[in-house]
């Protein structure tokens, strides 16, 4: 969906709404906009993912955090399925017709523009603002972001046709991102590798390894998680990591704080620099160094934004005893990954701004091996079609497989094998197959 704001100048000297939700002028904390076709909204911003409540009299549509700006934002609109469960005086507006759920708006007294055809570069734009309920601030904005969604769709092509063992997709969440500022989004670190103070793991025997093996399905992966426009890919990587490794040590699952690492893990210029970028070793050895423990995500959620330390003692549960660099070699890191659970890893994740599913095997000119710049972990990985490995990546489930990213194994594709990484829980790892 395709949003622009309306200046608050033109509604002086009407009265001001009394719930969320009505017609403009809005209340303090709403947006007041407009559909991309005319039609009037007030948005109120998402607050940790819950709505307010309060709407007008008589309204059964339901408030729902589903639309999102370009960086990220999110905001809330009546989910209806007709007009009836709308606001008085309000429709129930569908962005795409075939849609059985739409947004209740309101009438702005400008003719609503056709339905442009499905395959047209503007029936796409709207299909991809559909699916990832996109709003925009202005027209300006949705003016600029459709021209960058057009010259994308070049570029998915082009992508489709190089690699077609997976699907590139206009309705990703980056489709009216240009390349570099997606390229700028990504903040790995592997220049702040410091390769003499690594500890090496142990090489293992990879004779008898399973053909699969999948973490996930095994209980020890936590839902995907956004990072939204903070640069902390580092601290998500980490985390699912560690979230891995205690499952490994406790057999129980629990969701840490990745903002308590994006806020504390503040080492200078040759350390992790939150929303900035940070690298997964840096972050094991910070919280060795200062005998730290992350608090459950409970206590201290994501934020998405820098912030001043909030950890406390007594709320960190899970503490690391050390960790290792697993060697830079495929069968290696199956193994490493049957024996201590999901892996921290580094990759170039240029395909992957349109990626929307299937077994990626990207041409090494677009995702250079020596060029890493996103961190993620390996969950997972299988044999059928071909060998892949199954990644949980950081940018929420409406991307990719549900947020997952598989990628062809045994070739080092995109530089997957350049920093792969483990925490250890305590003294002892346990193997499960």
């Amino acid at each position: 969906m395709s949003l622009r704001v309306v200046g608050c100048s033109a509604l002086v000297g009407l009265v001001a709404a009394t719930s969320h939700y009505e017609k403009p002028p809005c209340q303090a904390d709403e947006m007041e906009g407009q559909l991309a076709a005319g039609e009037m909204l007030c948005a109120p911003k998402c607050n940790a993912g819950t709505c307010p409540t309060d709407v007008p009299t008589g309204t059964t549509a339901m408030p729902q955090c589903i639309l999102k700006t370009t960086k990220g934002d999110q905001y809330c609109g009546l989910v209806c399925k007709d007009v009836s469960a709308c606001p008085t005086g309000s429709q129930c507006t569908k962005p795409m017709p075939f849609l059985p759920t739409g947004i209740c708006t309101y009438e702005a007294g400008v003719a609503a523009s056709p339905t442009p055809p499905s395959n047209s570069s503007e029936g796409l734009f709207n299909e991809f603002a559909a699916a990832v309920g996109r709003i925009y601030m202005s027209a300006e904005e949705r003016e600029h972001r459709f021209a960058v969604f057009v010259e994308n769709l070049g570029h998915i092509a082009k992508m489709q046709a190089l690699d077609t063992s997976a699907d590139y997709s206009h309705k990703t969440p980056f489709a009216d991102w240009t390349v570099e500022e997606f390229s700028a989004r990504n903040t790995l670190k592997p220049h702040l590798l410091d390769a003499g103070m690594l500890v090496q793991d142990e090489l293992h025997d990879t004779s008898n390894l399973p053909d699969s093996m999948d973490w996930i399905a095994k209980g020890a992966v936590n839902e995907v998680k956004n990072q939204g426009s903070c640069g902390s890919c580092w601290a998500f990587s980490t985390v699912a990591n560690i979230e891995g490794a205690n499952f490994v040590a406790t057999q129980k699952l629990v969701s840490l704080s990745e903002q308590e690492l994006v806020d504390c893990d503040k080492t200078g210029p040759d350390g992790d620099q939150g929303c900035q970028g940070g690298l997964p070793s840096n972050a094991f050895k910070f919280l060795l160094a200062n005998k730290t423990g992350l608090e459950p995500e409970s206590n201290y959620p994501y934020s998405g934004r820098d912030g001043t330390c909030q950890a406390k003692k007594a709320e960190e549960t899970i503490f690391i005893s050390s960790w290792k660099a697993i060697a830079s070699d495929e069968g290696q890191m199956a193994a490493a990954l049957v024996q201590y659970g999901p892996l921290s890893i580094g990759i170039n994740a240029g395909p992957m701004q349109w990626y929307g599913g299937g077994i990626a095997n990207p041409w090494n000119l677009l995702c250079n091996p020596k060029s890493i710049d996103h961190g993620v972990a390996i969950v997972g990985y299988g044999s059928e079609p071909k060998k892949y490995w199954t990644i949980r990546n950081s940018w929420g489930a409406s991307w990719g497989e549900k947020g997952y990213y598989r990628i062809v194994r045994g070739v080092n594709k995109c530089g997957l094998t350049t920093m792969p990484t483990t925490a250890i829980i305590g003294g002892h790892v346990s193997v499960i197959v």
